[in-house]
């Protein structure tokens, strides 16, 4: 693929990590130490073996101590950093970042998600034309009950979400999308929102979110478990 079309990845690296701070008290949770080295430089190291060639870094708890982390890293990735003026939510934070960095189509994924998978499917851009302003990165876990479900039209769209709490296998929702600025139409930039509670259920209604099958590693660093295995194997 050209790599002018390669979009750039908003990294959401600002929250505070209460439910891991039972074990990383000491700075953001993209910051988890596994082994000598933070888990971010992990996560933009392995996605730039995907076809990433820019990362945009949307930073708001402690930013200063990621932006030196990421310092040395800086001479082989393209790495930029934005800074919320206040905490603004997955959404508020998406289309600030957007904004700072002069892009109108982009990949998305947090700062605390390993997805070991090939990316072609978002790489792809999107299809105007059918109407696609959203598209989710889904993949199967064998425990769904922690994150919820997704389910599908035949049509390969989203069609809702499942309840978390049912447990057994399933596709649920990766945390990673690529989506246009027009996804986030009718919110102003430093507004404060959440995509999934205030956006996808308005974009799925119009049929405008697709998915795509990611088939990889896929851990959350987010709570004290899931940050331990993910250590074990990767440290």
């Amino acid at each position: 693929m050209n790599s002018a079309a390669l979009p750039a990845c908003i990294v959401l690296a600002g929250g505070l990590g209460t439910r891991l701070r039972s074990v990383v008290s000491d700075r953001p949770k993209c910051l988890a130490p596994v082994g000598s080295r933070p888990f971010i430089a992990l996560q933009l190291e392995m996605l730039a073996t995907r076809g990433i060639q820019r990362f945009v870094l949307s930073l708001a708890h402690l930013a200063p101590m990621v932006q030196k982390a990421v310092e040395p890293m800086q001479s082989r990735l393209r790495i930029d950093t934005v800074t919320e003026p206040e905490p603004l939510g997955t959404g508020g934070a998406i289309l600030y970042a957007m904004h700072q960095a002069g892009v109108q189509e982009c990949m998305v994924t947090n700062g605390d998600t390993w997805l070991d998978a090939d990316l072609g499917g978002l790489i792809a851009p999107l299809n105007p034309a059918a109407h696609e302003k959203l598209r989710m990165g889904c993949t199967v876990v064998a425990d769904r009950s922690r994150y919820g479900g997704v389910a599908f039209e035949g049509s390969g769209l989203v069609a809702g979400f499942l309840p978390k709490g049912a447990e057994g296998a399933g596709p649920i929702n990766a945390g990673f999308y690529r989506l246009h600025r027009s996804a986030l139409d009718g919110w102003s930039v430093g507004a404060k929102f959440s995509l999934e509670l205030d956006v996808l259920p308005g974009l799925i209604a119009a049929g405008a979110v697709s998915a795509t099958p990611l088939d990889g590693a896929f851990i959350d660093i987010g709570v004290p478990e899931d940050y331990r295995r993910f250590c074990d194997r990767y440290a």
